[in-house]
């Protein structure tokens, strides 16, 4: 059985494990936690993975501009490149620079920066695409895939390393077999238990801090000082403005306005949320809620910081 657009919000342990989402609950005898970041388990891999996102545009190109593969270039920011469809015909993908999740203050320059590489070097028409990926990576840039042996039934697989297409594959098989009850030889290699230095993930700050509600363009965010908290600011593109929590609802950690996708994401374990808090990406499954403004921040010109 398929449920589909169904969240799961929470994952328990009881005579089998208890999936709740917000349309009632399932039981299963077996849970594979693919999430990207688990989210749920007796290990925090927040805590044994950092975030990582980079930027990605598919370009129109012609059938005889189409190329025939993947490459990935050796030069520092990497570029790859792959060929794509759409209902409106080939595209040429193009992956550019990397960066930790919620760490940088102006993401649509990479975006910027990436089109004038492409256009540059490849024979390519408009932008039809663009997306920022993230994935988390390990000290040992090897994934944690397979069973957890303190939660019987519970499989997980994370840290891909944005190596996604041949590590997925390789956890999805682990997995597979191991709910079967087999073992492939290499399964030791993706231990999701094995050791791991202490405090890989370090963390960080917002990087979209500003004073005043005038300090944000219409169409833009940025976090504000509330007295006794921080509060992310949201204007539409007429410049009325709304908001939420700053405060990330896995750790608390302060969020980061990403200004190309127009998202808040944290810069601790890399949850992200839709400008009206909603919950895009774990590990938080809980959306930022709602805040007032004080009535006088609604005046032009005042410093709130």
């Amino acid at each position: 059985m398929i449920f589909e657009d169904t969240r799961v919000t929470g994952v328990e342990e009881k005579a089998d494990w208890q999936l709740k989402t917000g349309r009632g609950s399932i039981q299963a005898k077996n849970v594979v936690l693919a999430t990207n970041l688990p989210i749920a388990g007796p290990i925090p891999y927040d805590e044994r993975t950092r975030p990582r996102s980079h930027i990605a545009m598919a370009f129109r190109v012609d059938s005889q501009s189409a190329i025939d593969g993947m490459f990935i270039g050796i030069d520092e920011p990497t570029h790859s490149l792959r060929t794509g469809n759409d209902q409106d015909g080939p595209l040429l993908i193009v992956l550019g620079s990397k960066f930790p999740t919620g760490h940088d203050g102006d993401v649509a320059a990479h975006f910027r920066d990436l089109e004038a590489w492409t256009q540059r070097n490849l024979e390519v028409g408009d932008v039809a695409w663009r997306w920022v990926n993230e994935d988390y990576d390990t000290p040992d840039r090897v994934p944690f895939a397979g069973a957890l042996a303190q939660a019987p039934g519970l499989y997980i697989a994370t840290g891909f390393n944005a190596w996604g297409i041949s590590n997925g594959t390789a956890a999805g098989i682990l997995i597979a077999q191991q709910i079967l009850g087999g073992l492939p030889d290499w399964a030791p290699v993706y231990d999701p238990m094995r050791k791991v230095p202490r405090k890989f993930n370090k963390g960080g700050d917002s990087q979209s801090l500003v004073h005043s509600l005038d300090d944000i363009e219409p169409g833009g965010g940025a976090v504000m000082n509330l007295g006794q908290g921080k509060i992310a600011v949201w204007k539409e593109d007429d410049g009325t403005p709304h908001a939420i929590s700053a405060s990330c609802t896995h750790k608390g950690c302060t969020v980061t306005w990403n200004n190309a996708d127009r998202t808040w994401d944290c810069p601790c374990h890399g949850s992200i949320f839709a400008t009206d808090g909603g919950v895009i990406h774990g590990p938080a499954v809980e959306p930022l809620p709602s805040r007032k403004f004080p009535a006088n921040w609604l005046r032009e010109g005042e410093d709130h910081w």
